[in-house]
């Protein structure tokens, strides 16, 4: 299990560099767009992301240009984050790792909804946040965690904060955590999760 850091600027990379194990740069969330090199002065390992506005970012430029930059980017990169419902040209044109993600600021949809998106993956790592609602939703994600490798899945929402804990152990290799100011429903920061994982073990 890795914390993940969602740095919203470079003073947040500065501030996750003695947190985090990994740095995700949230791009549609920069003032503006860095030079890809300076990727290289990260210490720690980075994903890539411009999230779109459907998918809770703030992204709301022509979308070839988003897979262009983040194609740019991803040679500088570790990781790049592209959502499921891109073409798998898109998936061929990065240069690093592609964590493939499906966000939901709405629901939680059934377990057979989710097992067909994994079973199509083109990532190497598959990502699930969706809203959670009920204790179904729990036995949902809980039941893709045990049945599938390389998936990172929780629940969004203050009142299932937790589930992004409790995936941990059901072998989610991700948690992604904030440094500064969450950005996504729930999200937990980074210091405080070392001191709980740290308690519980």
């Amino acid at each position: 299990m890795k914390i993940v850091v969602s740095a919203t600027s470079f003073a947040d990379v500065v501030s996750a560099t003695s947190v985090a194990d990994i740095i995700e740069l949230r791009l549609d969330l920069f003032s503006v767009f860095p030079d890809e090199r300076k990727l290289l002065g990260i210490e720690k390992p980075t994903i890539v992301t411009i999230r779109r506005v459907q998918e809770g970012g703030m992204y709301k430029g022509d979308e070839r240009r988003r897979i262009e930059m983040l194609s740019r980017y991803s040679a500088y990169a570790d990781y790049v984050d592209l959502e499921c419902d891109l073409r798998d040209e898109d998936f061929k044109a990065m240069k690093c790792k592609v964590i493939e993600s499906y966000h939901n600021f709405k629901e939680t949809p059934n377990y057979e909804y989710l097992r067909d998106l994994i079973e199509g993956k083109r990532g190497d790592i598959f990502k699930i946040a969706t809203m959670g609602r009920c204790k179904e939703d729990v036995l949902t994600i809980t039941r893709v965690l045990c049945e599938y490798d390389d998936v990172v899945a929780f629940l969004m929402g203050e009142n299932f904060a937790w589930t992004r804990i409790f995936a941990c152990f059901l072998g989610s290799p991700f948690i992604y955590c904030s440094i500064s100011k969450a950005v996504a429903p729930g999200q937990l920061d980074a210091r405080k999760v070392r001191k709980i994982f740290s308690l519980l073990r």
